[in-house]
């Protein structure tokens, strides 16, 4: 009686492992087969460690003897999620790769166009290259939310719209968390690196690490020191005076942002690196500085003590 249990417990088992991996089988043809039904995947990278993906829009597909036809609305009207969202500077490029699980697909570019997020007209045609089975996007945008739409043709396999969503150099402030950080003195190191820690980035891979400040003698100033994050090491893209460039600009910002919050700041400079510090400021280091100072800025601006109420220069995060 015992054997016949043991007999039947097995049985059992071996059907419901033989049921198993019929399913797993049956799963993987069928994720094959879907795979197989669509365009491929476009991978969109900065370098090795960010990475993103296209979102695959309107499309005509071949796969053996089926076909098939996806209508989707335009790519600069998608929702787009934090894998298909990019942050990048004017200057950099980016990278595109078509993934290689349907063998190999030749890049043939019908059209590469911008256009600002949640709007279906057209700003500009994309500038790109392509280097070998890489399509080399080179941002050319000013500050802004922008949607890049690429519509690729495969031949007779198909064609397909895609999208991928950059943000180019923009900048949104905490207004009322950095109001309550204001104080009358540059020497109080406590509050002066907070309001920094609160600014916002300068530009796409930057990152604040290190705080000088100059009390000795008028003007008293202050010196932020800015390096990329690791994986960004080599690709930041330094401020430029002549001609003005987004990460100046942004700079300058943040410089007023500074002498408003801090009554006795007459001086800010900004220091930076292309490659991460070792734990240890060593100011020579830094390839890059620019210096703003209160007179000039005020002359711009006029008085900077409300200037964080100016909603046309800082807009507000969400």
């Amino acid at each position: 009686m015992t054997e016949i249990k043991r007999r039947k417990s097995r049985n059992i088992f071996m059907g419901i492992l033989t049921l198993l991996l019929f399913s797993f089988v049956l799963f993987a043809v069928l994720d094959r087969s879907q795979e197989e039904s669509r365009p491929p995947t476009i991978h969109v990278l900065m370098n090795d460690a960010v990475r993103k993906e296209a979102a695959i829009g309107t499309y005509e597909w071949t796969s053996g003897d089926r076909s098939v036809v996806a209508d989707a609305d335009h790519p600069a009207m998608f929702t787009y999620e934090e894998k298909n969202t990019l942050e990048a500077s004017k200057g950099q490029k980016v990278y595109m790769s078509i993934s290689d699980e349907q063998g190999y697909l030749p890049i043939d570019v019908v059209h590469f166009e911008v256009y600002a997020k949640g709007s279906t007209e057209k700003i500009k045609d994309a500038s790109y290259s392509i280097n070998g089975d890489t399509l080399v996007l080179h941002v050319e945008e000013d500050s802004g939310d922008y949607v890049y739409c690429l519509l690729m043709d495969y031949g007779q396999r198909g064609h397909a719209d895609y999208g991928i969503n950059i943000i180019v150099d923009q900048q949104s402030f905490s207004v009322e968390e950095l109001k309550e950080l204001e104080t009358p003195y540059v020497g109080n190191h406590g509050k002066v690196g907070e309001i920094l820690s609160k600014l916002p980035s300068p530009g796409s891979g930057y990152v604040q690490r290190y705080l000088a400040l100059k009390t000795g003698t008028e003007p008293y100033g202050i010196v932020a020191y800015y390096e990329p994050v690791e994986e960004m090491a080599g690709t930041i893209v330094f401020p430029s005076e002549n001609p003005v460039n987004n990460i100046y600009e942004n700079m300058e910002k943040n410089a007023a942002a500074l002498f408003c919050l801090i009554d006795n700041a007459g001086m800010v400079t900004f220091k930076v690196r292309q490659t991460p510090s070792t734990g240890e400021l060593k100011d020579r280091e830094y390839e890059s500085a620019v210096t703003f100072t209160r007179e000039k800025l005020t002359l711009k601006y006029g008085e900077l003590e409300d200037i964080l109420d100016h909603e046309d220069i800082f807009s507000e995060k969400p």
